[in-house]
């Protein structure tokens, strides 16, 4: 017999077979964290933008008018001059699902002009955007 140093095809399956049970295990674990962090990075952009608008209004000293838009799932912010701040689509698998309010405007003292909200769902998971009255206080929650 000659002695030949090498694998045998059970070893080689056998070592196939456990890659392939801890890729899969890799995948089923990374899958639920990047749904939270797609639902993190669309409340901070959200909150971004918000900041942004209220910011440049103070700046500029002119208002900015924040439109919501849920036929095609985006909001955009246009100064009174009609120039487009940005105009910004929805992460895929949010929408706007319901709004007392599909528009504001942020005064250059930093105050909006009317109260009300916008919810947003992805899946089962949603999210609402409340402005204040008075102040242009806002802020996002899960619900």
């Amino acid at each position: 017999m000659r002695e030949e140093k090498g694998y045998t095809l059970v070893e080689m399956l056998l070592v196939l077979f456990m890659t392939g049970v801890l890729l899969t295990w890799v995948v089923f674990s990374v899958s639920p964290t990047k749904a939270s962090t797609d639902e993190e990075v669309f409340v901070s952009q959200l909150q971004s933008d918000l900041a942004y608008v209220q910011s440049y209004a103070f700046r500029y000293q002119i208002p900015v008018r924040l439109t919501f838009y849920s036929e095609n799932g985006s909001y955009i912010a246009k100064n009174v001059l009609n120039e487009t701040l940005f105009n910004r689509k929805l992460q895929e698998g949010f929408e706007i699902k319901s709004s007392t309010l599909y528009d504001i405007t942020f005064y250059p003292n930093g105050n909006t002009n009317r109260f009300g909200s916008v919810n947003f769902a992805r899946g089962g998971t949603k999210y609402q955007l409340t402005f204040q009255i008075g102040q242009g206080r806002y802020y996002v929650q899960k619900k």
